[in-house]
């Protein structure tokens, strides 16, 4: 996580660096991101860099846990303004998401993110729980037969991400939104012929 100091700089000047550190992760394979061109793209000095971070691990997780902290207020905006409904929020996330990743061509720092998934995964031990405590008391749960919301919560969120990965891997999220819509269908009314509210 980054120092106090880097906190402490200007805001403007905080967004330059991480701007450039996110292209840098992003066109680049993790062993191949330089902080030596981190350096020179943003101007400042090898010894101001490592007064902000420790290192190359320290920069990329503070990268994921901010854009992770993003991907947790934008899943709690769209849920509020579904009313709640999770079926529909996951639909419009699938699109937000894509689209937030290719416009901004976050493909690269993704696959750096699950390629070196170790750097984070003495922090997944409970993968979705922080989000779901995050968004919790805005699920509509009225129709929702199974007492156990977080588990259903992390189905959807489990779907939505591997469908996310499918997408950015074979380039094609329309093909993939198709599956992905199938598989909420049957979270959400199973597999057998009577007909059940989600």
């Amino acid at each position: 996580m980054p120092s106090q100091t880097f906190l402490n700089l200007d805001k403007e000047k905080q967004k330059k660096l991480l701007d450039i550190a996110m292209k840098e992760f992003s066109k680049y394979s993790y062993p191949a991101v330089s902080i030596n061109q981190i350096i020179q793209n943003a101007g400042i000095s090898r010894g101001s860099f490592y007064m902000y971070f420790k290192d190359k691990d320290d920069l990329f997780e503070y990268l994921v846990e901010m854009n992770q902290n993003n991907l947790n207020q934008k899943t709690k905006e769209i849920i509020k303004k579904n009313q709640g409904d999770l079926y529909t929020s996951f639909i419009e996330l699938y699109d937000v998401i894509l689209k937030m990743i290719f416009e901004n061509h976050y493909q690269g720092i993704l696959k750096n993110f699950f390629v070196f998934f170790h750097l984070r995964k003495e922090k997944m031990e409970y993968p979705g729980h922080a989000l779901y405590e995050y968004i919790k008391e805005d699920i509509n749960i009225k129709k929702i037969a199974s007492k156990d919301l977080e588990f259903v919560f992390n189905m959807f969120t489990h779907t939505l991400f591997l469908s996310i990965a499918e997408a950015i891997k074979t380039n094609h999220p329309l093909d993939v939104k198709e599956q992905y819509l199938r598989k909420l269908d049957i979270i959400c009314y199973g597999i057998y012929k009577e007909e059940k509210e989600c």
